[in-house]
C-alpha cells in the first residue's frame, strides 16, 4: 500500500486507478448510507475520492490508511448532503416517543434489506442516522456538522428509528423482500 500512496502522490494514474480499485467497495457501503439511491451515491463515491486525492498529502503515515480514508469519505458525503438536501426544513422537538420493538424481527432482514430501509428515509433522518448509529458520531458533532441544534439531530434520529421500526414490521408482516432502490425517497 505504502507505493501506491506513494504513486498517488506523484500523480500516477495507474497507482491512483489501483487505489480507486482496492476501496471502491469500501467507500461505497459508506456513501450509500447517506445516499438517496445508488446514483447519488455514485457522485458522493466520485467526490470522495477526488478529495482523498486531493487531501492525500495531508495524511500521516504513521496513523491507518482505511480510517483516514474513511472520515474522508463520510465528511465528503456529508458536504454533499449539505450541498444538496439541507434545505428541507427540520423541526426541533426534544424528545420523540418510543416505540416497543422486537429485536428479533431486524434479525429476520438481510444487510442490502436493511439498507433499503435506511435509504429510504428522508436525507435528514438518514444522515442522522448514519452518522450516529453507523459512525458513531455524537449528537453535538452531527449538529456541528450539519450546522443544526442538537435536539434537531436527536429529534432526526428518533424519527428515523420509528420509521424504520414501522418499515420493518409492515414488510416483515407482507414477507415481501425489500431491494434497495424500491423505496427510494426523491427530494425536490
Amino acid at each position: 500500500m505504502p507505493e501506491v500512496l506513494a504513486g498517488c502522490l506523484k500523480g500516477k494514474q495507474s497507482a491512483q486507478r489501483q487505489l480507486f480499485e482496492q476501496y471502491y467497495s469500501f467507500a461505497k457501503s459508506i456513501c450509500l448510507r447517506y445516499a438517496a439511491n445508488t446514483e447519488e451515491a455514485e457522485e458522493m463515491l466520485n467526490d470522495g475520492f477526488l478529495k482523498v486525492l486531493a487531501k492525500l498529502p495531508y495524511y500521516d503515515p504513521s496513523q491507518p490508511f482505511e480510517a483516514w480514508f474513511r472520515t474522508v469519505v463520510v465528511r465528503t458525503s456529508i458536504d454533499y448532503y449539505r450541498r444538496n438536501h439541507l434545505r428541507i426544513s427540520i423541526i426541533d422537538i426534544q424528545d420523540a416517543p418510543e416505540i416497543q420493538f422486537d429485536d428479533e424481527l431486524i434479525q429476520k432482514l438481510s444487510a442490502d434489506e436493511i439498507m433499503a430501509l435506511v435509504q429510504k428515509l428522508p436525507p435528514a433522518y438518514r444522515t442522522a442516522f448514519s452518522l450516529y448509529v453507523v459512525d458513531g458520531y455524537s449528537h453535538a458533532e452531527i449538529a456541528e456538522m450539519l450546522g443544526i441544534n442538537e435536539g434537531t439531530s436527536r429529534s432526526n434520529l428518533a424519527k428515523a428509528r420509528l420509521k424504520l421500526q414501522e418499515w420493518i414490521r409492515h414488510n416483515l408482516s407482507e414477507a415481501t423482500p425489500i431491494k434497495p432502490d424500491d423505496y427510494v425517497q426523491r427530494t425536490v
